[in-house]
């Protein structure tokens, strides 16, 4: 690894040391295997070849958006009620910079890491070509002020370009579909009913289809209109569907303790 440039960049109240390396070239895969990522909030990535899946959890990142916003409120709130140029409010706002480096890292890393699980997921299975669905329609809708503020702080764009990245220094292709209807219809008999559960639950009485994951039904669903182009009754559902959970946490800066929560697989 070669380093081609080094600056040091003021940002947020501090310095910052960017490095710009030239990174090898990697092995490209060989293979036709397809697979297909179904992005989520409370779980970042479902990723599926149609034969095994892998559910990669969002929740810390969204717990660390819920702290910068619940943490942000608090220092507007306090240095709202400080004069400008007072020595308590140049102390809140060195404060806030500290906290918005730390959780920007934070985020950052866990964005990465989700990345890499799927990037090595699909290395393992030789995948050559990798379809991701397009949560538009979902964004786009209107269901209250909380729903607008999770969509509008969900980081779908930018894991998708650091997949996007990772995949193509392996040669393989990343593109977008549309994903509608993919979580609702059923595999079985091709109805489709708006799930409220993380389960998936078919609304036909006469079918009764369900326990599966509903993300799972949405990734093969996604699979299925790529391989198929339509929706196929009956389709082969993962036999194996695993669960990971990337989280590192670090203290801020002044703590003392370290938590570490280490990476856990669930395998169903």
């Amino acid at each position: 690894m070669e380093i081609k440039q080094v600056q040091l960049v003021w940002h947020r109240n501090e310095y910052w040391l960017h490095i710009a390396v030239d990174k090898p070239a990697l092995e490209k895969v060989r293979g036709e295997a397809v697979a297909v990522v179904d992005p989520g909030e409370v779980h970042a990535l479902t990723l599926t070849d149609g034969r095994e899946a892998l559910v990669i959890s969002g929740r810390h990142l969204r717990s660390l958006r819920r702290l910068r916003n619940k943490t942000l409120k608090k220092f507007q709130k306090a240095i709202s009620r400080t004069k400008k140029g007072s020595n308590r409010r140049k102390k809140l706002l060195a404060a806030k910079y500290r906290f918005l480096n730390w959780i920007g890292a934070q985020i950052s890393h866990t964005e990465h890491a989700v990345t890499k699980m799927a990037v090595n997921w699909s290395l393992q299975r030789r995948v050559k070509k990798v379809f991701i669905g397009d949560p538009q329609g979902v964004r786009e809708q209107d269901c209250g002020r909380h729903h607008i503020q999770r969509m509008s702080q969900w980081s779908f764009g930018r894991l998708r370009d650091l997949l996007e990245y990772k995949l193509q220094r392996h040669g393989i292709n990343l593109e977008k579909m549309e994903e509608q209807g993919t979580s609702g219809t059923c595999p079985i008999c091709g109805k489709y009913t708006k799930q409220t559960g993380r389960v998936y639950r078919c609304g036909d009485r006469d079918c009764g289809f369900g326990g599966v994951h509903r993300d799972v039904i949405g990734a093969t669903g996604i699979l299925d209109l790529a391989v198929n182009g339509r929706f196929t009754l009956g389709r082969k559902l993962p036999e194996t569907v695993s669960y990971a959970r990337p989280a590192v946490i670090t203290p801020m800066p002044g703590h003392k303790k370290k938590k570490v929560a280490k990476r856990r697989i669930y395998v169903e």
